[in-house]
């Protein structure tokens, strides 16, 4: 079963706060590679998995040829605009493909989200480290 530990971060509200971040691996359908992505925030409140533009790059030719939505957050007012593309994720030795929101924004944090995803997992998060396995 393979552990995540949480790590520290500054917050606007709490001074230092410890977050839930797991590496993963997205399959790069333009460079024909696994690439790694550290300090993914594992978040159960997220629909789906999202990454920056930057990151997005890196893993298809055009993110624009994905099916575009516009999304909102905890701001009901504010929508992110971006792209829909299903990706081969890996964590740990477990492979899936799931639906994966590129944001035409690099002012996003990268997010493990729960449809297709996190959903495929039991997380047991316990303030000192998280612990995923298959279900």
């Amino acid at each position: 079963m393979p552990s995540f530990k949480y790590y520290e971060g500054k917050s606007s509200l709490f001074g230092i706060i410890k977050r839930p971040l797991i590496q993963l691996e997205v399959y790069s359908l333009k460079l024909k590679r696994w690439v790694p992505f550290e300090k993914v925030l594992a978040d159960t409140g997220a629909d789906i998995c999202l990454l920056p533009r930057l990151m997005g790059n890196l893993l298809v030719d055009d993110i624009t040829t994905g099916i575009f939505k516009r999304i909102r957050g905890i701001v009901p007012n504010i929508f992110l605009n971006g792209f829909i593309h299903d990706l081969k994720i890996r964590i740990a030795d477990k492979e899936f493909i799931a639906p994966v929101f590129i944001a035409d924004s690099e002012d996003v944090t990268p997010i493990f989200g729960r449809v297709k995803s996190m959903d495929l997992f039991k997380a047991c998060f316990d303030g000192n480290f998280t612990n995923i396995e298959e279900k």
